[in-house]
């Protein structure tokens, strides 16, 4: 657990130091929740995955499936994707306002994150733990009108700037008719091809092919997946989870939703009265998952000390000021709830029990809505 390998530091006091601290503390707490997402994931699934460089994009650890073949796209493909005249001013974080068309054969494994300032999609080719590579993913990254996209692979690439969205070296074929250019500074490794378009007046959408198969000209293939990615679908975001009434100014700010395909998924829901806190979380998270295990993994994941409602609990607080409330095998999953700062604990009135009480849950995907 993340409060068990800071626990030494919080007594011991520190000498004046160039680094940021803030921003260290922040980027190790990610890191740990990152490897809890996937340790715990792939003790109750045996099919694994935890959040990774881009912009919620997850690690993946699934069933071996067969490679996927090379692919010979064309770029200029007719799309039957209508291009919108105007993008949304801002999205709705409960509903998803594109998805991808057209997409090589075998890239099954999905994810969602919607912010009212971004929108970001990830497909990609399950791969067994053994894989000595990862298989094919492609991400896209959209943003309202009035916004830009930053150049690197960011977790909040939404920028304050539309300029942004032109940057990038090269010149590229446009995306039906829209202007695009190649990203050349985005690519987190040697395999990896961004292609960025204007896919309304002044708001822009990139694609980021990594390690495209063997034979394939990656540029094709970003170019045949940006032409026929789908705007204005609309649609709700189903969850397993739906909250009772929060206090006032909490409101949903983010989602997050992967599947696999094999039936393995992880949800996080995050709510704020403003924006992040000063270590960079949101302050309100709820994480949940399948699994059935009602004791810890022995590693990231502690054992219940307590019990909620007949179900086993951990209860911790944090060096933030925050708390969390962990429940084991709620109907098959694994419910972890996360306060990140004083004030919204206090809105909680300093206990998280009454907040999974109010909570509706849907284990069955199914049923979510």
């Amino acid at each position: 657990m993340e409060e068990k390998l800071l626990t030494p530091l919080r007594d011991v006091p520190l000498p004046p130091s160039a680094v940021d601290l803030d921003r260290a503390v922040r980027d190790g707490r990610r890191t740990v929740r990152r490897r809890r997402v996937g340790v715990v994931a792939a003790a109750g699934l045996a099919v694994a995955a935890v959040l990774v460089a881009a912009p919620a994009i997850l690690e993946r650890q699934a069933a071996p499936t067969p490679a996927t073949p090379a692919v010979t796209p064309t770029p200029t493909a007719a799309s039957t994707a209508p291009m919108p005249s105007r993008a949304p001013a801002a999205f709705a974080p409960s509903r998803q306002y594109a998805d991808f068309g057209w997409l090589p054969d075998g890239v099954t494994d999905r994810t969602v994150t919607t912010r009212a300032d971004q929108l970001a999609l990830t497909a990609a080719t399950p791969v067994s733990p053994a894989a000595k590579d990862p298989g094919l993913m492609v991400d896209l990254r959209m943003v309202p009108a009035g916004r830009g996209i930053a150049l690197g692979i960011e977790r909040d690439f939404a920028t304050s700037d539309s300029a942004t969205g032109k940057a990038g070296a090269e010149a590229a074929e446009p995306v039906n008719g829209r202007s695009a250019r190649w990203n050349t500074v985005a690519a987190p490794d040697p395999g990896s091809t961004a292609l960025r378009w204007e896919y309304a007046p002044g708001a822009w959408a990139e694609v980021i092919v990594q390690r495209a198969p063997e034979g394939t000209d990656p540029r094709l293939l970003a170019h045949r997946i940006a032409a026929d990615v789908r705007y204005g679908v609309d649609r709700p975001v189903r969850l397993p989870a739906r909250l009772g009434v929060l206090p006032a100014g909490l409101k949903p700010i983010s989602y997050q939703v992967s599947r696999w395909a094999r039936g393995g998924w992880t949800v996080e829901l995050a709510y704020s009265a403003g924006g992040r806190t000063k270590f960079g979380d949101w302050p309100l998270v709820v994480l949940m998952m399948p699994r059935a295990s009602e004791s810890g993994d022995g590693a990231v994941l502690g054992d219940p000390d307590s019990t909620l409602d007949g179900h086993p609990a951990r209860r911790r607080t944090a060096m933030d000021g925050g708390a969390s409330l962990q429940l084991y095998n709620v109907h098959g999953l694994y419910v972890e709830i996360t306060v990140h700062d004083r004030s919204t604990l206090r809105a909680f009135g300093g206990n998280l029990d009454q907040l999974y009480r109010d909570a509706t849950i849907y284990p069955k995907v199914a049923d979510w809505r």
